[in-house]
């Protein structure tokens, strides 16, 4: 609506506070454990052979073979990343640790034989892919007939500005094609795969990580603090190190902001005939 006078200054000031308070009351949206209750839907008995793919340090691989029992094994391109996780692994009970193992391994080559896994989880590593539908054939290809992914992508929104675009994409190492959600069905639907459920969580973790401990708002502190007075952390810290957490600082106020989204896909490879 256009600005009105009459409406700005007199009747919506007799409405602000009820409005603010309402704003208050959560609207109880789902974190990240939405996606443990996604697996648990699917009902895979324990010893499952589970890939999960892009697994940084570990610890979704470990919290897949303790809620589940299922046998796991976490892949990732960067040494770093599997060098901390088998120390991880080190000081997981044995129960624990004997069902996970770690390699060196990506979305578009996964170490393992065809028709072998029974589950693929793969988070935040999609829209990092060249090429999203050479990963979903690959994720077809080591599922078993009948078995399940469950993929959570943050992708764009059309209220992502294009130079906000190119300010956040560049530095968070995002390929921006494959941050388009249209592209991912494309890629989804080139695969083969069957979609069981697309869940559009929207900005539902962003609200929920600022409802537990303020994450956002932080971000945004932090985001004005480092553009108000670049050289200061520049100084201290490098001039790659300041782009890396000016990306990070953006990338969680746009999920809050809605120019960023997350969704879960549950994709299903079609048991023979």
């Amino acid at each position: 609506m256009a600005w009105d006078r009459d409406f700005f200054y007199d009747s919506y000031p007799r409405i602000e506070q009820a409005f603010g308070a309402r704003l208050d009351e959560s609207l109880s949206p789902r974190g990240p454990s939405v996606l443990l209750q996604v697996v648990r839907e699917l009902d895979l008995p324990p010893d499952s052979r589970v890939v999960d793919v892009g697994c940084g340090e570990g610890a979704h691989a470990f919290r897949l073979a303790t809620h589940f029992g299922f046998r796991v094994l976490g892949i990732d391109p960067v040494q770093r990343h599997l060098d901390l996780a088998r120390e991880a692994r080190r000081s997981e009970v044995p129960e624990i640790g004997s069902r996970v193992s770690f390699e060196r391994g990506s979305a578009t080559r996964i170490p393992v034989p065809d028709s072998s896994v029974d589950l693929v989880w793969c988070r935040d590593v999609i829209v990092h892919v060249e090429d999203p539908e050479e990963a979903m054939l690959e994720i077809a290809r080591v599922l078993r007939p009948g078995a399940y992914a469950v993929l959570y992508s943050m992708v764009a929104t059309d209220l992502l500005a294009p130079e906000e675009a190119d300010q956040l994409f560049d530095v968070m190492g995002v390929v921006p094609s494959s941050a388009d959600p249209r592209v991912l069905d494309d890629a989804i639907a080139a695969s083969g795969l069957e979609v069981v459920e697309t869940i559009d969580l929207a900005s539902e973790w962003g609200e929920w990580a600022q409802e537990q401990d303020g994450q956002a708002a932080r971000s945004l502190l932090h985001l004005a603090r480092l553009l108000r007075e670049p050289e200061r952390y520049r100084a201290e810290f490098g001039g790659a190190a300041y782009d890396v957490m000016v990306g990070d600082c953006r990338w969680h106020v746009f999920r809050m902001m809605g120019k960023l989204a997350g969704r879960i896909d549950v994709l299903r490879r079609p048991a023979r005939r």
